[in-house]
């Protein structure tokens, strides 16, 4: 059982559109989190549970609590910060996604985040602010989102009402400076994470663009670690490979074949129509190219 389960999430993983993933997943975590609110008897702002899923800026706190360097990537504080933050992932995701691929968006959410998490660490060490601070990696991951797509696509133009056609570099720009503003005038040092993830969310698309494509190791690392659980992987690679037999076979076996190959095969053009050829896999690849050679 648990094999198949995270089997299938690796397949979902691997498919479809991943800024919906993500907004789906944000999702999912900001119900179990109101659920252990709801037993903590405190549907308010309960610091003392919150603490234990955002980013301190204390060091010794985030040492003792360093599953927070990832929880903390999901976690939006309110339901209005929830909203706000998705349609802008929602709108800065898919720009990246239709534009380079929708394999490079979790790689980039990831990475940003970790960026701007270490940045916050570090700089709150050195220049500790008064008043210890917690924060949700959303807000940099979203600056970060948003610098990529503007060194991505700088003069992509977006209709926005009563104004009429902006560029997104513009619109970029804008929106990073109200965020700092926001953070400084709060004296809240998440603006520490801001310059971490904006500065990776450049150099991700920098790199991409001289070639040099960092979002495919991170795919990789995590397709293996779900492989780590999936007990029936070698099975499921047995069920899906391609065998021609001679014609000595005999004629059940051989339209059991053709009939578990024109499934799958119709399962791959299905996918290309859904999400592209680049989302296939190599073995799916090889499958095609296979039966193209057949036909």
């Amino acid at each position: 059982m648990p094999g198949g389960v995270f089997k299938d999430i690796k397949d979902f993983i691997k498919s479809g559109n991943m800024v919906n993933k993500l907004i789906v997943l944000n999702l999912l975590i900001g119900i179990g989190l109101v659920v252990i609110l709801l037993f903590s008897g405190n549907m308010a702002y309960d610091r003392n549970i919150l603490k234990y899923f955002l980013l301190s800026s204390n060091f010794y706190v985030d040492v003792y609590h360093p599953w927070t360097l990832f929880t903390h990537l999901f976690i939006s504080i309110g339901i209005l910060h929830f909203i706000v933050n998705m349609l802008f992932l929602y709108w800065f995701g898919n720009i990246i996604g239709d534009m380079i691929g929708d394999s490079k968006i979790l790689p980039l959410y990831i990475l940003s985040g970790l960026a701007g998490a270490i940045l916050f660490i570090l700089l709150s060490y050195f220049f500790p602010p008064a008043i210890e601070t917690y924060i949700s990696g959303v807000d940099s991951i979203i600056i970060g989102f948003a610098i990529a797509s503007a060194v991505l696509v700088p003069d992509f133009s977006i209709r926005l009402i009563l104004v009429g056609h902006v560029r997104l570099k513009i619109l970029v720009i804008i929106f990073v400076i109200i965020e700092f503003l926001y953070a400084i005038s709060s004296n809240n040092t998440i603006y520490f994470s801001y310059i971490g993830a904006g500065f990776f969310g450049w150099f991700y698309i920098y790199s991409i663009k001289r070639g040099r494509d960092i979002s495919k190791p991170v795919n990789a690392f995590i397709i293996k670690l779900l492989n780590l659980f999936s007990y029936n992987k070698n099975q499921q690679n047995r069920n899906i490979s391609v065998k021609y037999k001679s014609k000595s076979s005999s004629g059940i076996k051989t339209k059991v074949r053709k009939d578990i190959n024109q499934a799958e095969l119709d399962r791959i053009l299905d996918k290309i129509r859904a999400s592209g050829y680049d989302s296939l896999t190599a073995e799916e690849k090889e499958f095609l190219f296979l039966a193209s050679k057949k036909e």
